[in-house]
């Protein structure tokens, strides 16, 4: 019986250029993907708190909670100035009235407003991740 052996070489050139460009473009890939991921997770856990909030019976606390997050955007909007002024208070005015409307026709605006707080909360906080 004849074996054959045979030496394996390791290369010692394992900093090449394409390797570090490869770790660097996959290192922030990866960070944005866990941005996005956290945002995600952020955004699904507030609307899965307003459905089950629409389920329970604590809809008048709701409803006051949004009605006072409505308030906090029009003094936001009042501090601000331009585009974000103006967004922080069509949020402020659209709150009122979503909560407004769940205590006066159904309490299902709590998902609507749900909704709207958790793409302004996901969109922050992937802003503030993705630095």
């Amino acid at each position: 019986m004849k074996t054959i052996s045979t030496s394996i070489h390791e290369s010692q050139k394992l900093q090449s250029f394409a390797s570090k460009f490869l770790m660097t473009v996959m290192t922030a890939s990866l960070h944005n993907i866990m941005a996005v991921s956290w945002a995600v997770l952020a955004a699904t856990a507030i609307i899965t708190l307003s459905v089950w909030a629409t389920g329970a019976a604590i809809n008048p606390y709701v409803g006051a909670g949004i009605l006072g997050l409505g308030f906090i955007f029009l003094a936001l909007a009042v501090d601000n100035h331009g585009r974000t002024a103006r967004y922080q208070m069509v949020t402020g005015i659209t709150l009122l009235g979503l909560a407004l409307l769940q205590n006066s026709v159904s309490p299902d605006f709590i998902i609507v407003s749900g909704v709207l707080l958790a793409s302004l909360f996901a969109r922050t906080l992937f802003r503030r991740l993705y630095v």
